[in-house]
């Protein structure tokens, strides 16, 4: 098979549109569109379907383009391993955090890396737990940092738990909850709470533990942004559990103001999560290694 055809077919795939996968590429749109069309030729099968001015992948294509992103993830594995034996200190590392992650505990590490790594491209992408895992195993990502129990993550995976999350329920000053010296986890189930999106970490995390006293969850609202539900809760819209961490500053101010819930105490783990069957390049294992004492210590000021 030819990979420049397969490259070019893969980057299709992946914007599902030909002209932007074009311009990406800096091919013409009349040469990616006869590469595919050869691709298909030399695997007799239909590889996408035109809908209108967009495309769909067909079955077969989805599938040809899992194989596809393994055979160029090894590819970069295989020019970075060379690419080390003349200098340690080049390659790129893939990573996926989670918003708390992301946002409240490696930017600090991310600058230390950079310092200590200058040549290391870092591509960081700020996800849901459920996508960091999905494109984990999807050899998108090199490494992923999540939230949530390790023990419900798919086969495939290696996991190492290096800290934990607190999470605690807030409301604004003036919501009725204020003032109460705690919640039973049943009052969370009528429609009170602004709740991040399915796949999140938190939310899972949320809906395990309210399932343990048979609670099904009617979100007031539901939100992809742990910043947007801060602000709604804020403004008076509801209650949430959130991180501990994305109100340190508002709780301080009086913003915000915690309620304990009776029988609850959700502390999720965070974990480092890779696929099993990938050899990490010399990059991200530098960046692993340099992660996970910062991480510790991150976990050991919170204990």
């Amino acid at each position: 098979m030819n990979l420049q055809n397969l490259r070019v077919f893969l980057k299709v795939a992946e914007h599902e549109h030909i002209t932007r996968a074009a311009e990406e590429l800096r091919l013409s749109q009349p040469a990616v569109t006869k590469t595919i069309q050869s691709l298909e030729n030399e695997v007799g099968l239909e590889l996408i379907e035109r809908q209108g001015r967009r495309i769909a992948i067909t079955h077969a294509g989805r599938l040809l383009q899992g194989y596809a992103r393994q055979i160029f993830s090894l590819e970069r594995e295989m020019e970075e391993a060379l690419a080390a034996l003349h200098d340690v200190e080049e390659g790129e590392v893939t990573l996926g955090a989670n918003t708390t992650i992301g946002i409240y505990l490696l930017p600090p590490i991310v600058a230390h890396f950079r310092e200590r790594y200058p040549r290391v491209a870092l591509y960081l992408s700020i996800l849901n737990s459920q996508d960091i895992v999905d494109q984990t195993l999807n050899w998108k990502l090199d490494i992923g940092l999540i939230e949530g129990d390790p023990s419900t993550l798919p086969a495939g995976l290696k996991v190492e738990v290096f800290s934990y999350d607190e999470l605690v329920l807030v409301v604004a000053p003036r919501h009725h909850w204020n003032g109460l010296n705690s919640l039973t986890p049943t009052a969370l189930g009528n429609g009170e709470l602004v709740m991040r999106e399915q796949g999140s970490g938190i939310r899972e995390v949320v809906e395990q533990a309210l399932s343990k006293y048979d609670i099904h969850i009617r979100p007031l609202l539901t939100l992809a942004d742990n910043e947007a539900i801060k602000q709604m809760v804020m403004n008076g819209v509801g209650a949430a559990i959130i991180s501990k961490l994305t109100v340190q500053r508002e709780l301080a101010g009086g913003d915000l103001v915690t309620i304990p819930i009776d029988g609850l105490d959700l502390r999720p783990d965070l974990s480092l999560i890779q696929r099993a069957d990938k050899q990490l390049s010399l990059a991200a294992q530098a960046f692993c290694t340099f992660l996970r004492p910062a991480l510790d210590k991150e976990g050991e000021e919170r204990c």
